[in-house]
């Protein structure tokens, strides 16, 4: 049986827990900002009486000038938590929900492509493929309905043709330096790194 995408009830571990991203060294990585959402989500922030810290996440290209890229292609807004966990745009303080039951997004309307995105992290002709940190991917992951994931796969689109122009490019990952104490000492000072 085919079914439609949902939060599981009461959930909300797509918006509290981060990843080690691309590998632990690199510490959590934060939600994909394009360059665009970038200063949205400042503003957002802002209103909301909020800090945020948004780090770059991608770059390309060699900055003669210094040990880093030419040029940023995507950000990441960092979680609350010292550990890089709890979105800081999730609403864990008030007593109101979701109608999933789990923490509200307080800019839910206006959260960034990759949030809209969530989880469909691929796509082909046949298939999408579903987060596996997700729970409802975890239950039901090969019954989903492509068909019904249209604004998903809409969002994704608009995210990758952002990056499909730089495949010849030089590429840099941005190491965060955050994640759970028993880590820090394995992670890779916070700054660009050269993807090899």
């Amino acid at each position: 049986m085919l079914r439609e995408f949902h939060c599981i009830q009461d959930c909300s571990d797509c918006c509290i827990n981060r990843q080690y991203y691309p590998s632990v060294d690199y510490g959590k990585i934060g939600v994909l900002l394009l360059p665009e959402e970038k200063k949205e989500m400042e503003n957002q922030a802002e209103s909301y009486k909020l800090k945020v810290s948004i780090y770059p996440r991608v770059g390309i290209g060699m900055n003669k000038k210094s040990d880093g890229p030419r040029q940023v292609i995507a950000y990441q807004l960092m979680g609350s938590n010292i550990n890089g966990d709890y979105c800081p745009l999730l609403d864990i303080r008030s007593n109101n929900r979701s109608p999933h039951g789990g923490f509200n997004c307080l800019i839910y309307n206006e959260r960034p492509l990759s949030c809209r995105a969530y989880p469909v992290i691929k796509e082909n002709n046949t298939h999408a493929k579903l987060d596996c940190n997700c729970k409802f991917s975890c239950q039901y992951s090969n019954q989903v309905n492509k068909n019904l994931l249209e604004s998903e796969f809409s969002a994704l689109t608009r995210i990758k043709n952002n990056f499909e122009w730089f495949e010849d490019q030089t590429i840099w990952r941005y190491a965060t330096h955050v994640g759970e104490k028993r880590f820090i000492k394995f992670l890779l000072p916070r700054g660009w790194y050269l993807q090899k």
